[in-house]
């Protein structure tokens, strides 16, 4: 795509790991707002927190509404809004799901939450595909023939892709690269004094389109990113594009984050990718710390915050195994811990033997597991905007017990209560956030923890992706390498298929 014969002022800024990126976008956009009118300013995102985080940082900083700034948004939201949409014509996890139901498969995903710019990311591999292939803008069945994916079937492949537009038809919906090409079609954009678009890296060939017709359409750009970090070219992110980008070119030359020594092994990374933009930037002033160990629970995680990453979804699992084993709270990536949720009950159970009064949802959260020691048909007796205390609770609505937490809810599980009580003899605090997170490494940019623990075992399509097209690998290790604030830490596992670091 070209980008370069525009009118328009461009600024590229290029930000390595840690070098404050968004922080200098939203610097520039504050020196726009002392002399622009803040409804001539766009700031566009991928994501809604980056977007969000614009939007309130100005609005604190100048006094402003949200309505004051309505091209503070995702790009999604942009086009949603300019279309003139409701939520109600979106495509949302509950028609994916329908849909799946009334062609006898499944498709699963993620969303955020309702709204009309979560985007729900599907792990049906016919929808992937089908997703992926518009936003490079080519037919499912052409990009087909163009991958090498002996899993999905051709003709499946062709039905599902028919379902789907069948299904947005009859219920009069669109899901979000319909939006952008409909905007595309509408021709017309709002005039800006300035735009900026962050993250850059991770825009596919439908979204540049998009970048580029609101380009054309401002005085000046501003397009903040990072080639080095784009590792998402399996959801249709096109980093060449950013590559070959035309303009005033800044490199931010200071990482705030990466300590020296991770900082070297993360250069030499990054250098074995061919197909790149050169930039010169420089680690902080610590020196911090690389340890290469076999397997990962010869690692202490006694003290500090942690971040264990891994190539592939399924890894976590035996990542969990082993913290569980050495006595350690986690999360994984932003999920709420099972052991957190149960922890609350046990401490809401211990307030009300010692004689505090709960309220009604708190006891029903309670009751939950209990089979056994309550009799549910006197429970249906109980208000529900009202307090009890455990004896009230005892004579009148059958509760058959007060004794300790392990005995009375029966609901949990021998593993559950082992659990537990392993945690609190190693002395982790369950009512706080948990030290250690873990997730893969696509799930952790813009992430970043004083101790990074990386596993360098790839699954067998990622090896085989690995020999054919090493830039991709390359550029996913460094990221993962650049999330240390101190200490890193790589796994190498004895096996042939695993990155040499």
């Amino acid at each position: 795509m070209d980008l370069s014969s525009l009118r328009t002022m461009r600024t590229i800024i290029y930000g390595p790991p840690g070098t404050g990126k968004t922080h200098t976008l939203l610097q520039h956009i504050e020196k726009f707002l002392e002399h622009t009118s803040p409804d001539k300013i766009g700031y566009f995102t991928f994501s809604r927190n980056a977007a969000q985080e614009g939007k309130q940082r100005s609005v604190d900083k100048f006094k402003l509404s949200y309505d004051d700034i309505p091209y503070f948004q995702t790009l999604h939201s942009f086009c949603f809004n300019q279309l003139g949409l409701s939520k109600d014509q979106v495509m949302k996890e509950k028609h994916y799901k329908d849909l799946g139901e009334k062609m006898g498969i499944e498709i699963e995903g993620t969303q955020q939450d309702e709204d009309h710019d979560s985007v729900f990311y599907s792990k049906n591999p016919y929808v992937q595909l089908i997703n992926v292939a518009r936003s490079k803008e080519i037919d499912p069945v052409k990009y087909y023939h163009l991958t090498d994916n002996p899993k999905i079937s051709l003709n499946k492949l062709e039905i599902i892709a028919d379902e789907l537009e069948r299904y947005k038809e009859q219920h009069g919906l669109i899901d979000f690269p319909d939006m952008i090409e409909k905007f595309l079609e509408s021709g017309v954009s709002p005039k800006l004094r300035v735009m900026f678009v962050d993250e850059a890296q991770d825009l596919s060939l439908i979204q540049w389109k998009l970048v580029r017709k609101i380009e054309e359409a401002s005085t000046d750009s501003f397009i903040a990113g990072d080639d080095d970090q784009g590792i998402y070219k399996w959801n249709g992110a096109h980093v060449n594009t950013f590559i070959n980008l035309e303009g005033t070119r800044k490199v931010l030359e200071q990482s705030y984050r990466v300590p020296r020594k991770p900082f070297d092994l993360a250069d030499k990374i990054i250098s074995r990718v061919k197909n790149r933009v050169e930039k010169k930037y420089y680690p902080k002033a610590s020196d911090g710390y690389v340890e290469r160990c076999p397997h990962l629970s010869q690692i202490d995680f006694s003290q500090g915050k942690w971040l264990v990453l891994t190539t592939a979804n399924y890894m976590l699992n035996s990542v969990g195994e082993i913290l569980d084993e050495k006595g350690l709270y986690w999360q994984r990536r932003n999920s709420t811990p099972r052991v957190k949720n149960i922890h609350d009950i046990i401490q809401k159970w211990n307030e009300l033997r010692q004689g505090i009064p709960m309220h009604y949802n708190d006891i029903k959260k309670i009751k939950a597991k209990m089979n056994k020691n309550w009799d549910k048909k006197l429970f249906k007796d109980m208000a529900k905007d009202a307090f009890y205390d455990i004896d009230t609770l005892k004579e009148k609505f059958g509760l058959k017990t007060e004794a300790e937490w392990y005995e009375s809810l029966d609901e949990l599980g021998d593993q559950d209560i082992k659990k537990i009580l392993k945690l609190i003899e190693s002395g982790e605090d369950l009512t706080r956030s948990p030290r250690i997170k873990i997730s893969t490494i696509h799930g952790v940019k813009g992430n970043e923890r004083e101790n990074v623990v990386v596993t360098t075992e790839l699954s067998g399509a990622a090896f085989e992706e690995y020999q054919k097209n090493p830039d991709d690998t390359h550029r996913l290790f460094y990221v993962a390498c650049t999330r240390t604030e101190d200490n890193l830490y790589i796994i190498e596992p004895q096996t042939r298929k695993a990155y040499d670091i």
